[in-house]
Formats: C-alpha cells, structure tokens, sequence
C-alpha cells in the first residue's frame, strides 16, 4: 500500500473512531479526554488490524455510573488502557497525546543515495578555504550564498510547519566554521551508567529517514551544517589526545550519520591519518551506509574502528529508510576487515516484536558467520527503542504507513523517555548477550542509556573499552 493510500486510511480511520465514541458516549466529551480516548483506539486499530466497532464490542456500561460523564468516560479508558496496555501498574505513566495525522507536506521523499542541494550558503570566513572550494566542486548547479554567519540566517526562519521544513532539509546545505564544542563526552541522563564514550562533532543533520531518530523532534535547521574547518578539527584532535589520561573512545554520529555524506566531505580522508598518530584516542566512525571508498583508500590503523548499526532486515527496510539494506552495511564490513579494519556494531534500537528473540540472533550469526569478522569485531552495543513523549507525533506525520510505536508497550522512565518494561528490555539484553557471548567470547558488549543495574542483571562487561 502506497503512503498516500494508507495516510487517507488513516484520516477515514480517525472519522471512524470519532463517529464510534459519538453513538457510544452519552454526553459531550471534552477535547482532552477525546484526544485520549482516540489515541488509545487509533494504537490499539493499527497494531491489531481490527476495527473501532470491534474494540468497543466488548465494552458494557453500567447504568449506575455516580458521575454520569467523568464516571463514564474513566471506565472506558480504563477498558481501552488494559487492551493497549495490557501491562500497565498503577505507577506507570503513559503518554496520550493527540494523534497527528498529517496532509501530504507532511510526506518525506526517500532518500536516494544522492545529495543535491539547490542553495549552499558558505559564511565567508571559510569561502577561501580548500576543503569548501573542493565540496562545491561537487554540486555546480546549486546556487552558492555568502553568508556573514550561520545564526544571522536562522534568526529570519519561519520554525512554523517544522515537520515541512525538516522534510525539505536536503535542499540546503550551509558551510560554517565551527568555534567551540569539538570534542565533548556524550550525554548521559544521571543514573544512567556512561560507556565512556566521547563525541566529535562533524555536521548537523542526516539524509536518511529513520522512524525513531531524534532529529526529526530535536532540529530546527533549515538544512545540514557541515563545518568547513575539518583541519582545526585535526589540530583539537592532536591536544586533546596530548592531555587524554588513557584510552578515550571518540565518535562522530551524535547529530549525523558518520560516512552517509563522505563522498562530498571527505572528512573520513583527514580524520583516519590524524587519529593513527595519536596515542590515547580510538575514532568511531559508525554508519548505516555502505559506500566506504574513501574509508578503504585510506591505510588502517589501529586507532580507528569502522562501525554499523544494525538491526533485523525487514525492520531496517522499514523503519531506516535511506539506509542500505542490511546486506549491504555487512557487505562493506567486511570489505572494511578484508582491507584491514577493525569493526563494531550497534544493535540500536532493537525493537521488540513478535519472533525477536530468533531475528536477532539471525543477525548476530550473519556478523559472525565470516571468521574475519568475528575476529576484528571490537565491541558490539545493545540499546532498545526509546524516544521522548514528542516524537511519536511528529513520525506520525512523517511515516503514516508503520506501526513503530504502537507494536510494543511504552512508559516513561526515570529519563522522562518512554521505553519497553524493565522486564522486556531486560530479557532482550539477555538474550542478545549470550548470543554474543557464545560466537565471540572475546567481543565487549555493552548497553547504551540503561543504568549500572540493568548492566549487572543482563550479565554484560561493567568496563568501559580499553585498546590494550
């Protein structure tokens, strides 16, 4: 079924549900506890295929209810609370905001592989530079704008129809000198046990459109970032490694994809050779991309590690769009190892369904099926789905035809996150170590945004990575 088809059928769903609680409920509902009401229906019509007359079938009311309305309407969202559900405890909080169904700005074009921007703005402290003069030479058709600073240009963006706007974010591309922030410790919510990894930031922004990325909530850029400055990166890099005490693990995918816009940045070219002279420093280049050329021009070494996030085929092809087919992403792992790489990869999020605990361990033995690649795994993390309460909303908008969040149970954590149970993630995390565990007693496994306890109860390393 196309996007536009199963959006339609979503609106035509919505009117159902709203006509269903019309003949059902005997008085008016007021906005709120409709909007809960149809949030609840919606989920429960989606993930079971069933109808809203069908949901409602087995619900009887009473005749005596002490508050004609507020009596009625908490006895049939408690009916439609145990069928979402079905494993709420009275100290859950659930998050019932109003369901989003969008027009068709709200519908994303997927990527294909290419970028091709219509305007580049270049802040003119880096116009001269020759990295900028070599990432225009890549797009002669798009219009290029002198710009005396990023901010100047966002402070006149309309952030009104923000879904719209991230939609369009391909179409601009701005090319700035980043000041401050080249390296920091990625975020960790307190409670939360750090992994000790570190964030270079190169670029804001990702062409790729998968159902659960942050982005989509978090940007308000009118298009990628990407900082045109790359040798000050270089310089930062060699006095942060001169001051590290110890092995410090450092990444660049916080805000982007690593290697999805290499072919034009080059930065994997200037990165590799200068982290191969440093003595503290590991880079993590991680990526769901499977073209690495300039990755395999370059000459390993054993300060950097190419990564992949990955999850099950068909879950990736559905929920990652953009992405390479999964195939593809352990294809280039192992072209990474043949050329003599080390790799890593990150089961993040891993999305809990029915049969997950086999297509999980499918994928674990595609990794280790090659005996290079057992070999040269370093570390593999374990994170499962988890998003702030706002997401959901806006992915609404942008991919009417999946039923990411609405397959599992979500409730908020101690993060203000909504995520599975503990007693579900805990069982995935399991499961996925020992899977691990059996093929490649040597790789680290290690939980991303989970606290210390999680980590003990599923068995996994408490160390953070150390090269020696």
């Amino acid at each position: 079924m196309g996007i536009m088809s199963k959006m339609s059928e979503n609106i035509e769903l919505l009117q159902e549900i709203e006509n269903e609680l019309s003949r059902i409920f005997p008085m008016h509902l007021g906005v709120n506890k409709k909007n809960e009401l149809v949030r609840l229906m919606f989920e429960i019509c989606r993930r079971d295929f069933s109808r809203p007359g069908d949901v409602l079938a087995g619900f009887s009311k009473t005749q005596d209810v002490p508050d004609a309305k507020d009596g009625f309407f908490h006895k049939i969202k408690k009916y439609l609370v145990g069928i979402r559900y079905p494993s709420v405890k009275k100290d859950m909080k659930l998050h019932l905001l109003p369901i989003n169904v969008p027009g068709d700005a709200g519908v994303c074009d997927e990527w294909d592989d290419a970028v091709s921007p219509q305007e580049i703005f270049v802040e003119n402290v880096v116009s001269r530079n020759e990295w900028t003069l070599d990432f225009l030479s890549h797009f002669p058709l798009a219009k290029v704008t002198r710009i005396d600073g990023f901010k100047d240009i966002v402070k006149g963006v309309d952030h009104a129809g923000a879904v719209e706007k991230y939609n369009q974010r391909r179409k601009k591309i701005f090319l700035v000198r980043n000041k401050d922030a080249f390296i920091k410790i990625c975020p960790c919510t307190k409670g939360y046990r750090r992994c000790g990894y570190w964030i270079l930031n190169i670029g804001f922004g990702c062409p790729m459109d998968c159902s659960y990325c942050f982005l989509q909530l978090y940007s308000n850029a009118p298009g990628f970032i990407l900082p045109a400055n790359i040798d000050e990166y270089v310089e930062h890099v060699k006095d942060f490694d001169s001051k590290a005490a110890g092995r410090v693990r450092i990444g660049t995918g916080e805000f982007t994809d690593s290697l999805a816009l290499d072919r034009y940045t080059g930065y994997s070219s200037r990165l590799i050779p200068a982290f191969g002279k440093c003595k503290n420093l590991t880079l993590e280049l991680k990526t769901k991309h499977a073209d690495i050329d300039n990755v395999l021009n370059e000459s390993p070494n054993d300060n950097v590690v190419i990564s992949w996030s990955v999850n099950v085929p068909d879950l990736a092809d559905r929920y990652e769009k953009g992405g390479a087919p999964m195939k593809d992403r352990l294809n280039a792992a192992r072209e990474a190892v043949k050329r003599g790489y080390k790799v890593g990869f990150h089961f993040d999020p891993i999305i809990y369904h029915r049969g997950w605990k086999d297509a999980y361990k499918n994928v674990v033995s595609d990794i280790f099926s090659n005996e290079a690649m057992r070999r040269n795994t370093l570390w593999i993390s374990l994170g499962t789905l988890r998003y702030v309460p706002g997401l959901k909303q806006v992915a609404e908008q942008r991919f009417s035809d999946n039923n990411l969040y609405y397959d599992g149970e979500f409730f908020e954590d101690t993060d203000g996150k909504m995520r599975y149970p503990r007693e579900i993630r805990l069982d995935i995390y399991r499961a996925m170590a020992s899977s691990i565990k059996d093929m490649s007693p040597e790789c680290w496994v290690y939980l991303c945004m989970e606290p210390e306890d999680m980590w003990r109860a599923a068995g996994v390393d408490l160390r953070t990575y150390n090269k020696g």
